[in-house]
């Protein structure tokens, strides 16, 4: 039992009826989905299949392999996938999306009469029909486990995973700042409904490819310090991914190895893209700098910890482009 009850009932009652009238229903997740979208999405995908309603989770990109194991995968899609006169939703519920364009090219599907907003980033405008925005969640999963509560959707092990794998990989296993006691308590639960910690975590932080750590070990030769040692970063070209036989997916947890640097409080990973000359960039903070802002400057957003962004150009003119807009910031307080 949560402590403090449900939070914002109104907005989730007004979620619930609109779901609850509704047969058909799309979910959209952002573009290269993380484990917050996706455990989420398939959740909610799967708590509304249980009530007999039509739903599909529907992204512009793969679901990386690691989230494999998760259930729910039977209604999941890519837009590559389906055709799009064969999706005609009642409903359009936006998870974990800062914005409508962050869905990417899943998009145009979105042709109901009602759009859902349900999210956790601070810079979300509140856009849609119904909007339920909480900057204080640790995870969109966080906010869609309240909303099964209001549904009276009786959670099974499949559904409480899913929300179990959101909560855990966007608070970086209950270690980052955002794990709150609300979190936690959300996560106790869903353990009492059969979730296995630790086979989630063995899945998502123990499976590791040998391509994977072929890549890491090349990267981690381009381990640089800044700042008199208070920024970190790593690299990742092109030519790695080659040697190595991994993928750009593989690079994801990279960034998290300049950040484990006692005394580091930024840690940025430069990443080439594999179609166009761009360079991905993730930034990750420690506890005083809001790398949103940064990744804002720079086309892209996030949360205050975790960001992300894109640079156009060679790597070395994305690099040259974000140490310019460093210099020209005040990143380090004593605060």
């Amino acid at each position: 039992m949560i402590a403090n009850g449900i939070p914002h009932r109104d907005s989730l009652e007004q979620i619930s009826e609109l779901l609850q009238k509704s047969e058909d229903i799309l979910i959209l997740e952002h573009e290269k989905p993380d484990g917050d979208s996706i455990g989420s999405g398939l959740a909610l995908a799967l708590a509304l299949s249980s009530l007999g309603k039509k739903a599909l989770l529907l992204s512009q990109d793969p679901h990386p392999a690691v989230y494999d194991f998760l259930p729910g995968r039977q209604l999941y899609a890519t837009v590559s996938d389906v055709d799009p006169e064969d999706i005609r939703p009642d409903v359009t519920v936006f998870l974990d999306c800062a914005g409508p364009e962050r869905a990417g090219k899943a998009l145009d599907y979105a042709r109901s009469d009602a759009w859902v907003n349900i999210d956790h980033h601070v810079s979300n405008p509140g856009f849609g029909d119904v909007s339920l925005v909480d900057p204080d969640a640790a995870a969109t999963g966080e906010l869609v486990f309240f909303l099964l509560k209001v549904m009276g959707v009786a959670f099974d092990t499949d559904v409480a995973t899913c929300l179990y794998a959101a909560l855990v990989t966007d608070t970086g296993g209950f270690r980052y700042q955002n794990t709150s006691p609300r979190c936690l308590q959300v996560a106790a639960e869903l353990l009492s409904r059969g979730v296995n910690p630790s086979e989630v975590a063995d899945q998502l932080y123990e499976a590791k490819s040998f391509a994977s750590l072929m890549l890491l070990k090349n990267a981690l030769h381009t381990l640089t310090l800044h700042g008199n040692g208070r920024l970190a970063t790593i690299e990742v070209t092109r030519a790695m991914l080659e040697d190595s036989g991994a993928s750009l997916e593989d690079a994801d947890s990279i960034v998290d190895y300049p950040r484990s640097i006692a005394g580091v409080e930024v840690a940025l990973c430069f990443k080439e893209n594999l179609d166009r000359e761009a360079v991905n960039i993730s930034l990750r903070s420690r506890s005083k700098v809001d790398v949103s802002q940064i990744a804002a400057m720079l086309g892209g957003g996030g949360h205050p910890r975790a960001a992300g962004a894109v640079v156009e150009g060679t790597l070395e003119q994305a690099k040259a482009r974000v140490f310019e807009v460093l210099a020209g910031l005040e990143l380090w307080t004593d605060s």
